[in-house]
């Protein structure tokens, strides 16, 4: 195996601009990830109600140390404002401009409140601060015209330099241009250590997909070094610290035998049903297990069976585990499986089938629109169109499926074997230097064998494992049997082979 380690990282963004870059990239709105401060809303609240009844504009500097959120609040005034148009004056300007900019951009804003922020200048230069003078005494008279009735803020990090700016403001305009109870600064201190944990967890959630267990930093761990973070960004720093100890201890281990990448795949006969059954258990587009349900799952009173008393013993752990070894969940529709068997099956499963051949094309076709060919061929990074969705099968399709699934009973391998080679076939259309094992065989350096394997780096696999099951629904006017698709069945097959990998991997 590489020693580049290719273990999920965590980066939780400590400025606005790294939270801005990750959250566009995840396609997530960052204004949704930020939380209000309370005082610090309350205190622009209370500006804003000053500069629209007292009808001119008004200028506070906002002092707070690096790191503590401000400027990522500030950016985010309309999540907690209504009526609010938030302009930003770019830092490649002179600050001698910023007169100007609050007079010409006044238009933009409609009928809503107003703020200006003086952007990036949480340190100002000494070109900066040698024109603070010269910007205050032309905003005085900006902010007695109808053109300049607006809220400037400027975030600052230094407390001299906050201290000497809010002066000058004062001594410049005194209430005309700063308000006279805070004599132009207002000190932030951001949201309460208590939030944190829940802060971080969240963004990890909405940037990462996952929670903060899920990388080995639970509460517990946490409350380790929280008393030591003055700032929200410290704690994010602690956080990733002990994260990437965590990736980099499990990646030892791994990298010494193997990466085994568990993916179960769930062929049914009712898609609705495999659908249905799938959803309840994976979050996220890459069907990945719900680490919240399987958390919620172990933890639940009276739940006594005992492959949940096994993941109990490890269930600080089961976050990080699960993700380690990368449990997917993948629904198969059963006209594929039955594409697989027509074209890959033996003579013996074909039999069993009224339709028993079908056209390759086709059969690939199908395969290739699924869910799991797509996530295949991304963790390969072959480029793919995203999953389209899955079109409604008729009654004779799940016939048709539980004439196959009946020899699932006494052995599934032939199934698993048809199924792997239409992978197969498929691959080497679009992937052609992959490498992959149609049947049991066992891995390098680690005594697991799955039903279908593809090598996507040296020592590093996806193992799939299908577990064929029906809603019982009767076949050829039989009677009726157990539905083995349900959540029940489905939950308990996937931390039994969880288990199995992670015992074998002696994670």
């Amino acid at each position: 195996m590489s020693d580049t380690n290719t273990l999920p990282k965590l980066e939780l963004p400590k400025r606005w601009e790294l939270l801005k870059q990750r959250a566009d990239a995840a396609g997530v709105d960052p204004v949704e990830v930020v939380e209000r401060v309370d005082e610090a809303a309350d205190r622009i609240d209370r500006l804003l109600q000053r500069v629209r009844t007292g009808g001119g504009g008004l200028f506070e500097v906002v002092f707070g140390l690096s790191g503590s959120g401000k400027t990522t609040f500030l950016k985010t005034l309309p999540k907690f404002f209504n009526d609010i148009h938030v302009a930003s004056f770019p830092k490649e300007r002179l600050l001698t401009e910023l007169p100007k900019f609050v007079r010409d951009e006044h238009t933009s804003a409609g009928k809503n409140a107003r703020v200006v922020l003086i952007e990036r200048r949480d340190n100002p230069s000494a070109a900066d601060l040698a024109q603070v003078d010269e910007m205050f005494a032309e905003l005085l008279e900006t902010f007695r015209v109808p053109e300049g009735s607006a809220l400037v803020l400027w975030p600052i990090t230094r407390e001299s330099t906050a201290s000497e700016i809010a002066k000058k403001a004062w001594e410049t305009g005194r209430d005309s241009v700063a308000d006279h109870a805070s004599k132009g600064i207002f000190r932030f201190s951001g949201l309460p250590k208590d939030r944190y944990f829940e802060i971080a967890d969240s963004t990890s959630r909405s940037l990462a997909g996952d929670p903060l267990d899920a990388f080995g930093v639970t509460k517990d761990v946490a409350r380790e070094f929280l008393a030591g973070c003055e700032t929200i960004s410290d704690f994010f720093a602690h956080v990733d610290q002990r994260a990437d100890e965590t990736r980099d201890s499990a990646w030892s281990i791994l990298k010494e035998r193997v990466r085994a990448r568990l993916w179960v795949v769930l062929p049914g006969d009712i898609l609705a049903s495999v659908d249905g059954t799938v959803k309840a258990l994976t979050a996220g587009i890459r069907n990945r297990i719900d680490l919240d349900l399987i958390g919620e799952f172990i933890d639940q009173p009276g739940n006594n069976a005992i492959y949940v008393a096994e993941w109990r013993k490890r269930r600080t752990a089961i976050a990080h585990l699960l993700r380690t070894i990368d449990v997917r969940l993948f629904p198969l529709a059963p006209n594929v499986a039955l594409h697989a068997v027509r074209a890959f099956g033996d003579a013996t499963l074909k039999d069993l089938l009224r339709q028993k051949s079908t056209n390759l094309d086709q059969a690939k076709n199908a395969m290739k629109a699924s869910r799991l060919y797509k996530a295949i061929l991304t963790e390969i990074g072959v480029p793919t169109e995203p999953f389209a969705g899955s079109r409604d099968l008729g009654d004779e399709t799940s016939q048709e499926y539980r004439r196959i699934q009946k020899a699932a009973a006494k052995s599934d391998t032939l199934l698993n074997k048809a199924l792997g080679k239409l992978i197969e076939a498929c691959l080497a259309d679009d992937a052609p230097n992959a490498k992959m094992i149609a049947e049991k065989r066992s891995l390098p350096n680690i005594e697991l064998q799955p039903d279908i394997r593809i090598e996507i780096g040296p020592k590093d696999f996806i193992c799939i494992e299908p577990t064929w099951r029906t809603t019982g629904a009767s076949v050829d006017e039989q009677t009726e049997g157990q539905n083995t698709l349900t959540e029940a069945h489905i939950k308990k097959y996937v931390l039994d082979k969880a288990d199995q990998f992670i015992k074998a991997l002696k994670l």
